[in-house]
């Protein structure tokens, strides 16, 4: 396939995910439509009720006592018992009640677009690792293998502060019906030196330059020492049938059910999708809907929610 083939296929790709998201969109103000106009029917029939509340058997006056001015108070008042509900007539003993005051029904507003939250504090989990910041020389993470089945057993480890998360966030993706194969996660330095130089001899096969084969092998694998895998706190996740049908990892893992899932829910088990699409000047990588970061939740949560990346969130 020609690089101008493989253009036109991720055009494709990308029109098709649109049109997903539109239909998603428009379902889900649909469904926002329905539900506000149950709140205002409940609301108006609330009111209703309440207006009624309390109408005695004299079909003489059809509003019901509410209705009736007192004799006995100062008509210059202006005050009924609509205004006073907890004042009995004064001709009458009052009729104790069962039915609570009535809380005022609150007009549903629609999502906010604003940022939401305060900024949570760095720690050791949103630690910056990318071609302008490299990783501490001879630093390696305490990592422990994770207990999943569909775990490749070249790179199945994980930072052990982060381990757990990771176990749950895959073993509550299979519950929810998407079985999913943990690609990768810890590389030593060693493994990452092996993965960039055959991606950039990949680049020398198709007649490029040194220079330029080694740019190119960049936007794709990070420089040795500037790989997020190597500190135990990356995961390259797919789909776990994802390999039956692809020899590499590729942007049509975002036209899956399995993406959605891990993209909709990431954030509440402390990661985030660290490579998004249109971000490429500010991270230095190309868009990968397959590597996922953890940053604890709260960090999570704000840059998921925010639409920023790792890079602006240390930057605030």
């Amino acid at each position: 396939m020609t690089r101008e083939q493989a253009e036109k296929l991720r055009q494709e790709n990308r029109r098709k995910r649109l049109r997903k998201k539109r239909i998603k969109a428009f379902s889900l103000l649909a469904l926002f439509i329905v539900l506000a106009a149950a709140v205002l029917f409940f609301a108006v029939k609330g009111i209703a009720y309440l207006m009624t509340d309390g109408e005695d058997e004299n079909t003489d006056n059809p509003i019901g006592t509410a209705g009736v001015v007192d004799s006995n108070t100062d008509e210059s008042d202006g005050s009924s018992d609509a205004d006073d509900e907890n004042q009995p007539a004064a001709s009458e003993e009052p009729e104790p009640t069962t039915e609570p005051t009535a809380e005022p029904v609150p007009t549903e507003e629609p999502a906010s677009t604003t940022p939401v939250g305060t900024k949570p504090q760095q720690s050791w989990s949103t630690m910056l690792v990318n071609q302008w910041s490299y990783m501490p020389e001879g630093y390696v993470p305490d990592v422990r293998e994770i207990s999943y089945e569909g775990v490749s057993p070249l790179n199945n480890k994980f930072d052990v502060r982060a381990a757990d998360a990771l176990e749950k966030m895959l073993a509550d993706a299979r519950s929810a019906g998407y079985n999913m194969y943990l690609v990768s996660a810890y590389r030593s330095h060693d493994y990452q030196v092996s993965l960039f130089n055959r991606k950039v001899n990949e680049y020398k096969a198709l007649g490029y330059d040194d220079a330029t084969a080694y740019s190119e092998a960049s936007q794709w694998v990070a420089i040795p020492g500037t790989s997020e895998h190597c500190t135990g706190l990356a995961a390259d996740i797919v789909s776990s049938t994802w390999y039956n049908y692809n020899s590499d990892l590729t942007h049509d893992f975002e036209d899956t059910d399995h993406f959605d899932w891990l993209y909709e829910h990431c954030a509440d088990y402390g990661f985030i999708l660290r490579y998004p699409k249109g971000a490429e000047a500010i991270t230095g990588i190309t868009y990968e809907p397959w590597h996922y970061r953890f940053v604890g939740v709260d960090a999570a949560k704000y840059i998921m929610e925010n639409h920023i990346t790792l890079e602006e969130f240390c930057a605030e």
